[in-house]
């Protein structure tokens, strides 16, 4: 079990070392974004992070007139884009040094018996990235932008 705490342990430095990489291009996205003049109708904006294999992901909204999230104006539209093309934060490769694997005698092969984002508390290290992202461009962006992990956590201001 120790080796278990410690392949976690080296994995949230590797990916918070990746988020570091990342952070000028994706907080360069947000600053294009929120210098954007968004139409009267648009409320605030949410950012949902998703947990995908090998990591986590995640997609700007914006909400409208009528309450209901949506991958529009243009401007969110292009952040989602950036993202697109930066993404995945890890590969497949990455994130197979960081799992623990057993050999299965019934079909002879290595299977993963546990990947460190089975423990990892993506929300106490993205979380506080975003909001970094968040309040170095927010400027005069009146409206609230929240984040939240898919189906995970209630929508949290940043």
């Amino acid at each position: 079990m120790a080796q278990d705490g410690d392949l976690l342990k080296q994995f949230e430095v590797f990916l918070a070392n990746r988020m570091e990489e990342y952070y000028p291009d994706v907080r360069d996205a947000f600053a294009k974004l929120l210098d954007t003049d968004f139409p009267d109708s648009i409320k605030g904006l949410h950012i949902e992070v998703f947990l995908d294999d090998p990591a986590f992901s995640f997609r700007l909204f914006s909400k409208g007139k009528n309450e209901v999230w949506v991958n529009e104006p243009e401007p969110v539209k292009e952040l989602n884009d950036t993202v697109d093309r930066l993404w995945p934060i890890v590969t497949e490769d990455e994130l197979d040094q960081y799992t623990i694997w057993e050999d299965d005698p019934k079909w002879g092969r290595q299977v993963a018996l546990e990947q460190p984002l089975d423990k990892l508390n993506v929300s106490r290290i993205v979380f506080p990235w975003l909001k970094k992202i968040v309040s170095e461009t927010k400027r005069d962006f009146s409206h609230p932008i929240t984040a939240s992990i898919h189906d995970i956590t209630l929508p949290k201001e940043l």
